[in-house]
């Protein structure tokens, strides 16, 4: 960790600020690769799948789908405590899903001879991609598969390099049906355009690699897309009250996600600055980071700011995928920060609760894209349609519409009004 202070703590987070917005790679070898990916896979399906598979170091399964058959047995093979823990996390993410979905209404006005609206329906089928990594990610499936579900998503589909039978049980408890074998660009897209083994989708979520996520990037307008989701990050804003140690295990506990996760704490106590890089020192050179993370501190920001409300400021710059408040009296302050993907209120509030068990959806925007936007809900999945119908003719909205499409130089537009006037 390094600590700033006073002007030098806001100049950095100006110059990371001023970066690139969201996750856009300016890596055009990567983009390169990756449209090499997906153009093989466009034209070539289940055959460039296994190829690319192989290519990239993985021996392809015979079959790509999990064999129905199977699924229970999976299930059956999860430690009962293990079901249990999966279930509970699973309830309360519904639960809040359903709260939010029960906010969306389809709308009817009428108004100068208009009934016209809006009506929300979801899309159809959608693929939720998890990635393998160290440690099977049945968390992923639930925010993505149950959310998608409560917004009414009749064909969901797991895809996943790594079907453990967690995977698998969390995703029967939603219902899912079909579970594909496979990973990386190529798995964005044998979804994205289809295969003879692999049914196209109409929108596809989830988190993935530097290449799955550019495979995502570049699919925009062909496939629905969730969000562009880079390394896990968080923002602490702590006050002289702060404990040291937690906060040095909750910046840690973002860390151990991915190598380049990043994680700031700012402040207005420099004991507390100070204590915390010692504790988390300590935290680095004694725990197994598995291979992901040397030991030393550097991905950490500490800055040291004046007041409360500079470090504010410093989060709305960062725009941070967590924020989380340590703070004697976190309610003064939580209706302050407005850019942010996900607010953690007080010190007991560490995110750890907001990845599992607490409920609201842990699918985040990062990268300051939570400037304009926020997380996976049941609006993602969504669409909102809009209806007009002719009730009365009215004469004034005759002449205004044909006037308007005069106005923009559409002589047949004007045509098509005024002949409803004549008939």
């Amino acid at each position: 960790m390094r600590i700033f202070e006073g002007r030098e703590a806001i100049d950095h987070l100006a110059r990371y600020a001023a970066g690139p917005i969201g996750l856009r790679s300016d890596d055009s070898d990567l983009q390169q690769r990756v449209a090499d990916v997906l153009s093989r896979v466009r034209d070539g399906g289940d055959r460039a799948v296994r190829e690319l598979a192989r290519q990239f170091g993985d021996e392809p399964p015979e079959r790509f789908e999990l064999d129905p058959d199977g699924i229970p047995a999976a299930g059956a093979r999860v430690p009962s405590g293990t079901r249990g823990i999966i279930e509970r996390a699973a309830e309360n993410i519904a639960a809040v899903a359903r709260a939010v979905a029960d906010l969306i209404k389809s709308v009817r006005v009428e108004q100068d001879g208009f009934a016209v609206g809006v009506e929300f329906r979801p899309v159809e089928c959608v693929g939720c991609y998890v990635p393998g990594g160290r440690f099977p990610l049945p968390s992923t499936v639930l925010m993505t598969a149950v959310t998608a579900r409560v917004a009414g998503v009749r064909d969901i589909c797991i895809v996943s390099p790594r079907l453990t039978d967690e995977i698998v049980y969390a995703g029967t408890l939603v219902g899912v049906s079909r579970f594909h074998r496979l990973g990386g660009a190529q798995a964005i897209a044998a979804l994205a355009y289809g295969t003879e083994s692999i049914p196209r989708v109409d929108m596809i979520v989830g988190p993935g690699n530097t290449y799955v996520t550019e495979a995502k990037r570049q699919l925009q307008g062909t496939v629905g897309i969730d969000l562009l989701a880079g390394p896990s990050e968080i923002a602490i804003i702590a006050d002289a009250t702060a404990n040291p140690r937690w906060l040095a295990l909750d910046l840690a506990a973002q860390l151990e996600h991915d190598p380049m996760s990043r994680a700031f704490l700012l402040t207005t106590s420099r004991k507390v600055a100070e204590e915390t890089v010692h504790e988390g020192a300590f935290l680095w050179s004694n725990h197994d980071w598995r291979g992901d993370r040397d030991a030393n501190t550097a991905d950490v920001f500490v800055g040291i700011y004046d007041s409360l409300s500079d470090c504010v400021a410093a989060s709305d710059m960062i725009a941070p995928e967590h924020l989380h408040l340590h703070l004697s009296q976190p309610a003064v302050l939580e209706r302050r920060p407005r850019h942010y993907g996900a607010l953690f209120i007080g010190y007991e509030s560490t995110v750890p609760f907001g990845d599992y068990m607490a409920g609201p959806n842990h699918t985040l925007p990062t990268g300051g894209s939570a400037r304009f936007s926020g997380a996976l809900s049941p609006l993602n999945f969504l669409r909102a349609q809009s209806f007009v119908e002719v009730r009365r003719l009215d004469h004034q909205a005759v002449l205004q519409t044909a006037g308007f499409a005069e106005l923009e130089g559409l002589a047949m537009h004007a045509a098509a009004v005024r002949a409803r006037m004549n008939a």
